[in-house]
């Protein structure tokens, strides 16, 4: 996900089960599919829909909790109207936004449901007007709003196939998850599309969009169907926009494996983020789209996203950072590529600046459990730190045998979900290094090592008491660099282990430095007052 600074999140997201509650049911319920049967309109927020819900039991259970978004004082939520298990009408609870469903000691494989319901859209599905003043849809599931259109288990840790009917005014195009199977024309100058998808996705990435679209059709890329939906009105700059995707996804490629979905189609849209990762079909806000010179990194970091956090996916929201850290320090890499190392350099002292100045407003660490406003987590620890830390590991590591642990990885938890403790035993296997210390200094506790430097010259001898100051955390252990510019023009580099709160170095010198520098070459996460 890509954040866009012209749009305003929600402040509030609805919770609808705790996290534990989430996690009982994931032991307990697998939801193997949706087929969700879907009618919008030309003049209201109304919807008709039908969801099919395949549910396969891990042990047997007395009911079935799904997340449906109950109606509030002004309106707005769904009202079921009938339920069918295995096509015989059944009771039903749905309060405070839980579908409460039977089962039976009969259901010892799986059951299927039927839910019929109607109801007013408050979010999840966003309908409104795009910047040209025509009317659009564009499912916005992230992070837990996927249950305000339809019953579904809203969490990162149940993934399912699923199946799109979208029934829309026919003067509209219409994309989703999955491949286009057929459309049919109805009456009344309507049209139902069905889409499908053979892989499955949790349902913060599973979405349709139905807008008045130009949509270019493209040879495909490495036998990957390939597409632009833009809007007509800014239908050259928006396909030219785009052009750089090949390239883009053939260096993601090469670098972690074949590409994990059916297609890749960028879609112009009017939603909440500047960029958002849904599965195969990446929605960009629309006014990015008109300004190509902004918009190749946001694609990167989308693309990225495709292989982290779509298909491997964060088993809880406090371990967001294994889907945005890794795809931003998959974009740091292609800049790289791309630019030079000195380039990333500027780019990597940028992420510390936001990091530390985020740190003052917030002292937490990476791995939260202590938000349950989701959108709060959309911040520099996930992004911009969890980059940098994978930047540390790359220098405790190497580059090569750092990627080869991203890519194991990868393949040991694709199409499925992960934590933070899980990718560090993959990188301790694949390295064979002790990391678990590392990882308690820089995710699992809050802020960074904050640094002063007090020197003394005497006797060709410079005395260095390095501190660290930062008042949360008793030291933090990392190598650090220094380098010593002479009046001459010499430069000495050192590297010296920290381990303590207190440090004292002596160093033979033939003069006194007229400039020291802290980490020259941009390896460490600090602050230094």
């Amino acid at each position: 996900m890509h954040k866009f600074s012209a749009v305003i999140i929600l402040s509030l997201l609805f919770t609808p089960a705790k996290t534990q509650e989430y996690l009982q049911r994931h032991e307990s319920v697998d939801v193997r599919q949706y087929s969700i049967n879907v009618e919008v309109n030309d003049t209201s927020s109304f919807i008709k829909g039908i969801t099919g819900v395949k549910i396969a039991l891990k042990k047997p259970v007395e009911e079935v909790v799904l997340d449906l978004a109950s109606t509030d004082s002004e309106g707005t939520g769904m009202v079921v109207d009938s339920i069918f298990k295995n096509g015989i009408a059944v009771d039903f609870e749905h309060e405070e936004s839980r579908l409460s469903l039977p089962v039976y000691n009969i259901d010892t494989t799986g059951v299927n449901y039927e839910i019929f319901y109607h109801g007013v859209v408050g979010d999840g599905l966003i309908i409104s007007e795009n910047m040209y003043g025509e009317r659009t849809f564009f499912a916005d599931n992230w992070p837990n709003r996927a249950h305000h259109w339809f019953p579904c288990v809203d969490h990162p840790s149940d993934r399912a196939l699923v199946d799109f009917t979208v029934t829309a005014p026919s003067h509209y195009q219409v994309i989703a998850t999955g491949t286009l199977k057929k459309k049919v024309n109805l009456p009344g100058k309507r049209t139902a599309h069905y889409w499908s998808s053979s892989i499955p996705v949790p349902t913060k990435v599973m979405v349709f969009a139905a807008a008045g679209f130009a949509v270019q059709y493209l040879e495909s890329i490495d036998g990957i169907s390939y597409s632009n939906w833009v809007y007509p009105q800014n239908m050259e700059k928006g396909f030219a926009a785009f052009t750089i995707t090949p390239y883009i996804l053939r260096f993601f490629t090469d670098m972690i494996g074949p590409y994990p979905f059916e297609k890749i189609a960028n879609v112009q849209s009017t939603t909440m983020y500047g960029g958002m990762e849904n599965a195969g079909n990446i929605f960009y806000h629309e006014r990015s789209v008109t300004d190509n010179r902004s918009l190749e990194y946001t694609i990167v970091h989308e693309m990225a996203h495709q292989w982290f956090g779509n298909s491997v996916s964060e088993t809880d929201w406090p371990h967001l950072w294994l889907s945005e850290g890794i795809a931003t320090w998959l974009t740091d890499r292609y800049f790289e590529q791309k630019h030079g190392t000195e380039k990333l350099r500027e780019r990597l002292a940028s992420h510390r600046e936001k990091i530390i100045d985020y740190s003052k407003t917030r002292l937490a660490p990476v791995v939260d459990y202590h938000t349950d406003n989701y959108t709060d987590l959309l911040n520099p620890n996930s992004y911009q730190k969890g980059s940098w830390i994978l930047h540390m590991l790359r220098r405790k590591m190497g580059k090569e045998l750092l990627i080869e642990s991203i890519t194991d990885f990868y393949e040991k938890y694709k199409s499925g979900h992960a934590c933070t403790d899980k990718f560090m035993k993959v990188l301790e296997n694949t390295s064979e290094m002790d990391l678990e210390h590392f990882f308690d200094d820089w995710l699992y506790s809050a802020g960074h090592p904050v640094l002063s430097l007090k020197t003394n010259f005497s006797n060709d001898r410079l005395t260095i008491e390095l501190l660290q100051t930062q008042q949360h955390k008793m030291a933090f252990e990392f190598p650090l660099d220094i380098r010593f510019v002479l009046a001459d023009g010499t430069k000495k580099d050192h590297t010296f282990d920290i381990m303590f709160r207190r440090h004292e170095f002596i160093i033979d010198m033939p003069s006194e430095p007229v400039e020291i520098i802290l980490d020259p070459d941009t390896w460490l996460l600090f602050e230094q007052i």
